[in-house]
């Protein structure tokens, strides 16, 4: 019973060299009271190492929820970070990774489905301070009745980053006129031999396609629900095992049809 309480959580996550760590994280409230939640995560990747860790938010609530993650890349380090929400009062996590070794991987995915009165933040920071890293970034969402979501996304590339290669992407789809989605894309490069790039959109869903499926005797809400569901199971796809997959699918089931 998180009524009225404020939980503060501090963690160090440290993978010595040649290590390899997956982490599932899951946050549920069933009691729809108010609350907030104030985490802090370090996060240290020693060389040849892999952190994959996925968030997973499985229910709506009244919560607050703030999470600050730090993380250290070293040499040919990789570090998957993925982002699955159900909606709460306010969500906002903010993220600064170090890529402060060569040959070293980052990649940031989002797939958020928000249906009432919901309002979610990401805020990214990916600093290549090491030459031949790479970064990915990819956050998707769809906002429903009342739901506003926003994200900014720094990419910074130090003058000795060469060859960086850096990569960052947000959609969203507005299903509702009282939905509201914010991007801030950057990027700040001081290395001349780098390839960077950024893009933003956001709209509503295309009516020709529900149109497509209506024909085939699919009625709008159902196909408003498939196609919610194919553009936000493109992050889920690219995850590797199969059993985290298989939760995170049913958890996007449950949110997007109700059960």
């Amino acid at each position: 019973n998180l009524k009225n309480k404020m939980v503060n959580n501090k963690n160090l996550i440290k993978l010595n060299n040649k290590s390899n760590l997956e982490i599932v994280e899951i946050n549920a409230d069933i009691s729809k009271n108010n609350y907030m939640q104030n985490n802090y995560t370090r996060i240290e990747i020693g060389n040849n190492s892999t952190l994959k860790n996925y968030n997973i938010q499985s229910n709506t609530s009244n919560g607050f929820f703030y999470k600050y993650i730090k993380v250290k890349l070293c040499d040919k380090s990789n570090y998957e970070e993925y982002i699955f929400s159900s909606g709460l009062k306010f969500n906002r996590i903010e993220e600064e990774v170090d890529i402060d070794g060569e040959n070293a991987k980052c990649s940031i995915q989002s797939s958020l489905f928000l249906n009432l009165d919901s309002h979610q933040e990401i805020k990214t920071q990916i600093n290549h301070l090491k030459p031949n890293s790479i970064s990915h970034q990819k956050i998707k969402k769809v906002l429903n009745k009342n739901c506003k979501g926003a994200y900014q996304g720094k990419i910074y590339v130090k003058n000795i980053a060469q060859k960086t290669d850096a990569y960052q992407l947000s959609k969203a789809l507005l299903l509702d006129n009282s939905s509201e989605f914010n991007a801030k894309p950057e990027l700040e490069i001081y290395a001349d031999d780098v390839k960077c790039s950024h893009g933003s959109t956001s709209g509503s869903m295309n009516e020709d396609s529900i149109f497509y499926l209506m024909t085939r005797g699919i009625s709008r809400k159902n196909a408003v629900d498939l196609l919610t569901k194919a553009f936000l199971f493109e992050v889920v796809e690219s995850i590797s095992n199969t059993e985290i997959k298989k939760i995170i699918e049913k958890n996007l089931d449950r949110q997007i049809y109700g059960y």
